[in-house]
């Protein structure tokens, strides 16, 4: 279905395209400067637009910032997929790797935008909530039925596996977000180090443990 301006209308080529020069200028900005400076204004001026030509396709700034997180979804049912479709006979370590790469690139692409979801989620935003819930959980889901498959019937339930799933994705998803903030103290240990370390903890939860005896 075609989007339509704020009046009801559906966007013809010249309304969608600047609709998506908003969003654009909404993404570079949101790359550089804190969100508090943010406003409709400077994102109008940004697109080489006027304030009025904002609120005819957008409500106000969190219509704008929820439409541009929307964006990486696809991309996120990607990472999801890397793991979901893997072969089950696909080595432990492989299949950590598969998912940690997809995983990676899919934060360095859209660091900006997720950060700034995540941030208006915390807030208590209820949309920005479900549409990060919503974007997360296919991802946890899969990472809990590889930690599931690796253990024998009965001997850890579906729970405890996405309890365990998404403990490791909060850590993943705190290294992703923070990974090009300056540090006032600097880690012993580069990036390199701390995604090999996310493949070995993750290799360990799909390796295949032994059945009660």
């Amino acid at each position: 279905m075609k989007p339509t301006n704020k009046q009801g209308q559906r966007l013809g080529r010249k309304g969608e395209e600047s609709r998506r020069r908003l969003l654009d200028a909404t993404l570079s900005l949101i790359k550089v400067e804190a969100l508090h400076k943010l406003s409709a204004s400077r994102i109008a001026r940004e697109a080489g637009m006027s304030s009025q030509s904002f609120y005819l396709y957008f409500k106000d700034m969190d219509d704008i910032l929820l439409a541009l997180a929307e964006e990486p979804a696809t991309d996120a049912a990607e990472v999801a997929a890397a793991l979901a479709n893997a072969p089950d006979d696909l080595p432990p370590e492989s299949a950590a790797r598969t998912f940690v790469k997809a995983y990676s690139e899919y934060w360095n692409r859209h660091r900006a935008t997720l950060n700034v979801r995540n941030y208006i989620a915390d807030s208590g935003n209820m949309a920005f909530l479900k549409l990060r819930q919503d974007t997360t959980m296919p991802i946890i889901y899969a990472v809990a039925d590889r930690i599931l498959a690796a253990h024998p019937a009965g001997t850890l339930d579906r729970p405890s596996a996405v309890a365990r799933a998404v403990i490791v994705y909060l850590a993943m998803e705190r290294m992703a977000a923070r990974s090009d903030a300056v540090q006032y103290s600097p880690l012993d240990v580069g990036a390199v180090d701390l995604i090999q370390a996310e493949i070995e903890i993750l290799a360990q939860l799909f390796t295949r443990t032994q059945g009660r005896s």
